[in-house]
């Protein structure tokens, strides 16, 4: 096995030495490719847009998303219109916001949703990198039933236990609930209170998926903040 590897490596140094000076330093200069799932809410432009409207509809309504992506090299992966929930001293918010995962160079996906950010008048857009080894607790529940089965009622006993709020992806037997660990309790609390999460989907009749843990690292940016990741994006592809 030894050998073996000696072997690799002396090819790959031979591979190197006849590459032209130009091609290798392209080669060492190729970015980092990274999947985030993006926090972020189009504002009015989706606002009164049904809950599951597709990528089709949505680059007739939201053209400077694709417009953005494609200019810095970002691959929108999946985007549709979801929505987010949360807790409001015990009264239960909503708004429709966008189930977006892209894929890119992480500065440039930064920089993607901090020109989403300034131009939607958001002011907290999050980018969640999966990250086997990251240090944020996330958490997924698929609704195999659809996200339609969520009433009113079941939001109310829902945020009791998701106290931090989540995001619902509406799509059918795909339809998801996404929930991350932001506030400061335990990565064991946080998914014990998904588990109970999920017994409450089953005791209302609810059909839903085991709980599916994961990890992130997160990126918070906000209007103080959309400048200087804009500024830290790779230049190349018009960008």
């Amino acid at each position: 096995m030894r050998c073996r590897f000696r072997w690799l490596s002396l090819l790959a140094a031979v591979l190197l030495s006849v590459l032209p000076a130009s091609a290798r330093f392209a080669v060492a200069l190729q970015p980092e490719v990274a999947t985030a799932r993006i926090g972020i809410s189009a504002g009015v432009a989706i606002a009164q847009v049904p809950p599951g409207t597709d990528r089709r509809a949505l680059e007739q309504r939201i053209p400077i998303l694709f417009e953005t992506a494609d200019r810095l090299g970002v691959t929108i992966d999946s985007v549709s219109v979801g929505q987010g929930f949360f807790s409001e001293d015990g009264v239960v918010m909503s708004e429709h916001d966008l189930d977006l995962v892209v894929s890119g160079p992480p500065d440039n996906v930064n920089a993607l949703a901090a020109i989403l950010g300034q131009a939607w008048d958001q002011s907290l857009v999050f980018d969640w990198y999966a990250a086997a080894d990251g240090s944020m607790a996330t958490a997924t529940i698929l609704l195999p039933s659809g996200a339609v089965a969520l009433t009113g009622p079941i939001y109310e006993q829902l945020v009791g236990e998701l106290v931090d709020g989540g995001h619902v992806r509406y799509a059918g037997a795909d339809s998801l609930i996404f929930v991350a660990n932001t506030g400061d309790g335990p990565d064991a609390a946080f998914y014990a209170r998904m588990t109970r999460a999920q017994q409450l989907f089953e005791r209302v009749g609810v059909r839903v998926g085991p709980v599916q843990p994961g990890r992130a690292e997160m990126v918070t940016l906000d209007r103080a903040t959309y400048d200087a990741y804009i500024a830290r994006r790779i230049r190349g592809k018009a960008a």
